[in-house]
């Protein structure tokens, strides 16, 4: 077929598309599910950060990784998705000169282009937001010729054995597309994604199975993540051939993976302690609630009421999700001393965001704030992201190992295990701002799930609605809504209740205010101008970690730390193509160790104060506030401190024994684990 007769038949296609509903708020199209969402995320640069979060995204596209891992980074870099030039069940060289399976730059390149689209919308980056158009137009280009978005060539593609990555990289470029659809209203892009899904899972069901196959590798089981793409185009269209598809899906991944932690028999034992690989895990948490709400099926919902209890048993005080053995869960408890890996803190942020539109199980929300704003920030370097740390502690003394677990313990723009980590920082405060507010379902409102400097845009009863947050949160208790309808209207801002609030006080003229434990709503026909003063009161808290042997402080969201001061030297230039690139592998050390060396002091108080060079448009690298109190040595000494936020340090101490015994029980837990790049097990073919 010629290429003009598929770009007229992709037009037609393209105008029958026109006419279903684009509009994630759009009536749906009669289907079997009888259930209402409880709530329904805003469409992608419907919510715009201002301050801190602004200048942040701002500087991680100027000089950080987000604008800039092209440059160094080959692995994203390819255009797999304009060229399909890839054959499953191939290796070849790539990230950084090694030696990696073949669909594992489909995945970086997704990954990457995700965080570049919604960094590049929020910040308003004309610069990349051409750049993004171009990568999206080459996209489609070749879609007009095969009527496929992937990496994989003609006679390749769809593969049922092998290393395959299919349903694993098209979903990863769906995300940046899907973003960018929302954003652009391109509906050239809707025909080009949900006939790719179309052919896609077509292909696997009249087969009968996409996982049940011989020797699965990774990429088969990141599968899962297609999900992601099929309930985000049943929100866009309400078209049940996605829900159809979501609950197949879940289905052939219960019956061929059960030793998978979010198997439904193993989500139905509120038990048993999850042990995979934490990507794996972070990246399906929404599978059985959303299989609950397609199918009414008891057994899903029961498994998904589980994943709440799970999660918090298996997350660190800053909220990361840890890793307890190289990259998997391993049944390890959260605590201070485990490591975390990045991928995963991104991944459950996204998918427990997505199911919190089906549950509105306010635990989701609060998790994806503690990760975001502790441990996320506290893995980044400040203030542009020029460095990640792919496995990361609440407390860490150094990270100057390049053997120790193959180099994941030390700082680097593009790791040489793998660029997923890197790339995941790179996505997941865009992220934390899609998930800022949600439309109520059950009568018209907003709900405000994640708090901080920002502007939003959408529409209430059909009338255009602007709401600014005024705030310097997580470093201020105190937030004012300015709210600016077009003209007066009638709808609840529902706003949730943060950990650690005192006596909340909420000040407005001529509202209704009714209270729970989980959220404040405040009704009234709402005025342009009107606002809202909201002082949340946080408490300094003194919490024990899960084995009780530790303890920690916090403010509000923020957990604290006691910052190790540090040397950070870059180790290795990273290079391409024979050109240093301005970015590195940083060796980073410890001036000295003695503030390690502490133990909690029950008997002293902390106070929250102000620190006084602190900075409100970098407050991570320059922190606006600190605890004040005193611990204790190892022999019992008092010793005063200031405690910063998690995310202000990079070396640091978080959870401080309760004893000399149990300070010596942690110096022990965390083993040295060596192995030489060809080791790696993360990379065994």
């Amino acid at each position: 077929m010629s290429k003009t007769m598929m770009k007229l038949i992709s037009i037609l296609c393209g105008i029958i598309v026109c006419m279903m509903p684009l509009s994630v708020h759009a009536e749906k199209k009669a289907c079997k599910v009888e259930k209402k969402l409880k709530y329904e995320l805003l469409p992608t640069g419907a919510t715009k950060p201002r301050g801190w979060m602004l200048h942040q995204l701002q500087l991680d596209l100027k000089d950080g990784i987000t604008g800039n891992y092209d440059r160094y980074h080959s692995n994203v870099a390819g255009n797999l998705f304009a060229k399909q030039n890839r054959v499953p069940g191939k290796t070849i060289m790539g990230s950084r000169g090694r030696k990696e399976k073949a669909w594992w730059a489909g995945e970086h390149e997704g990954y990457w282009h995700d965080g570049l689209v919604r960094t590049a919308i929020l910040a308003n980056d004309d610069k990349m937001i051409e750049k993004v158009r171009n990568w999206i137009d080459k996209i489609l280009d070749r879609y007009d010729e095969t009527g496929y978005i992937g990496i994989y060539t003609p006679e390749s593609r769809f593969p049922d054995k092998g290393y395959d990555g299919e349903l694993w990289t098209q979903s990863r470029a769906f995300e940046a597309l899907l973003a960018w659809l929302e954003y652009s209203g391109d509906k050239r892009l809707l025909d080009a994604v949900i006939q790719t899904v179309h052919k896609t899972i077509d292909h696997y069901r009249k087969l009968g199975t996409y996982f049940g196959r011989p020797k699965p590798d990774g990429g088969v089981w990141h599968g899962v993540g297609y999900l992601d793409t099929l309930e985000w185009l049943w929100r866009l269209t309400g078209d049940e051939y996605f829900a159809d598809a979501a609950v197949w899906l879940y289905t052939d991944y219960n019956t061929h993976n059960t030793n998978h932690d979010l198997q439904v028999d193993n989500m139905l034992d509120v038990d048993k302690h999850w042990r995979g690989h934490t990507p794996h895990t972070a990246e399906s948490l929404h599978l059985p609630g959303i299989a609950a709400f397609f199918t009414g099926d008891k057994k899903f919902l029961k498994a998904s009421q589980n994943i709440y209890v799970k999660l918090l048993r298996h997350t660190n005080p800053g909220g990361g999700f840890i890793a307890g053995k190289l990259e998997a869960i391993w049944g390890a408890l959260g605590g201070g001393d485990e490591a975390n890996e990045y991928c995963a803190k991104t991944e459950a942020l996204i998918t427990l965001s997505r199911l919190f539109q089906y549950e509105g199980n306010t635990v989701s929300v609060n998790w994806g704030e503690r990760c975001a704003l502790n441990a996320a920030q506290g893995a980044r370097f400040h203030p542009a992201n020029t460095a990640t740390i792919y496995l990361s502690r609440d407390n860490r003394l150094s990270a100057d190992k390049p053997n120790l677990h193959g180099g994941r313990e030390m700082y680097s723009a593009g790791h040489r295990t793998a660029a997923c980590c890197t790339l995941n920082a790179a996505r997941l405060l865009p992220s934390y701002v899609a998930a800022m507010w949600y439309r109520c379902i059950d009568k018209p409102g907003l709900f405000a799930s994640l708090y901080g400097a920002s502007e939003l845009t959408t529409t209430i009863n059909k009338i255009p609605v602007r709401i600014v947050q005024e705030t310097n949160y997580p470093f201020s208790d105190k937030i004012t809504f300015r709210l600016e309808p077009k003209q007066p209207t009638c709808f609840d801002l529902v706003l949730r209740i943060p950990p650690n609030c005192g006596d909340i006080r909420v000040e407005a003229d001529g509202v209704t205010v009714n209270r729970s434990d989980k959220s404040i709503r405040i009704s009234k026909n709402w005025k342009h101008g009107d606002t809202v003063n909201v002082d949340f009161d946080f408490q300094v808290a003194r919490q024990l970690q899960l084995d009780g042997k530790q303890a920690y402080y916090e403010w509000g969201p923020l957990v604290f730390s006691l910052p190790i001061k540090a040397n950070v030297e870059p180790w290795t230039a990273i290079e391409r193509d024979g050109k240093k690139t301005g970015f590195y592998d940083y060796m980073i050390t410890p001036v000295e160790k003695k503030l390690w060396a502490t133990i909690d002091n029950a008997e002293a108080s902390m106070r929250k104060i102000d620190l006084s060079d602190g900075d409100m448009k970098t407050p991570w690298a320059k922190p606006l506030i600190g605890l004040k109190g005193t611990l204790r040595t190892i022999k019992g000494d008092p010793l005063k401190v200031t405690l910063v936020p998690l995310g202000c340090t990079v070396l640091r101490r978080t959870t401080f024994p309760l004893n000399a015994e149990f300070a010596r029980q942690a110096a022990e837990a965390h083993k040295d684990v060596f192995f030489s790049d060809e080791e790696d097990p993360m990379r065994d073919f």
